[in-house]
């Protein structure tokens, strides 16, 4: 038989525990960790902004803002592996028509930038015949110095 003891009135108490250095370590981390990834998530989640995410180009070139990123770029070169040891070159461009016919198109961007790309029979492109004034979208890959078009479409 056990004699439970209760604490005399006036008798000093047991000091609550306390957490080890390496407990509160670890408690710290957890609560950076889960931070970090919070913030991340809510950045990823407003587009990156204070406002409205930009709309990028057509469907399909990524997330938002299109190739690359969250804002919409003007124009744009990436070299990419072609899956068999080389390498290619796409470009990107989003400006308006200044010039259009059925074999070519030539696009200026906001900041001046122009460039002629070649509309080849499988270029991707609007029923309509493209328009000068017209503001588009532009996906094409580079070899030997020429642009030849995949994608024109109505930038949005």
């Amino acid at each position: 038989m056990t004699v439970e003891q209760h604490p005399v009135w006036g008798t000093p108490t047991e000091p609550p525990k306390t957490w080890s250095t390496r407990t509160t370590v670890a408690a710290v981390g957890i609560a950076a960790a889960l931070a970090a990834v919070g913030g991340v998530v809510v950045y990823a989640a407003t587009g990156g902004s204070d406002g409205p995410a930009h709309a990028g180009g057509p469907p399909g070139w990524g997330g938002p803002g299109g190739p690359g990123g969250f804002q919409r770029a003007l124009h744009g070169q990436n070299v990419v592996s072609d899956g068999e040891g080389g390498f290619s070159t796409e470009l990107t461009q989003t400006g308006d028509v200044i010039a259009a016919s059925d074999t070519a198109v030539t696009v200026r961007s906001q900041d001046g930038f122009s460039q002629t790309y070649v509309l080849a029979a499988d270029t991707r492109k609007p029923p309509q015949p493209l328009q000068t004034g017209e503001q588009v979208s532009v996906r094409a890959t580079q070899q030997g110095g020429a642009a030849t078009a995949t994608t024109v479409m109505p930038a949005r």
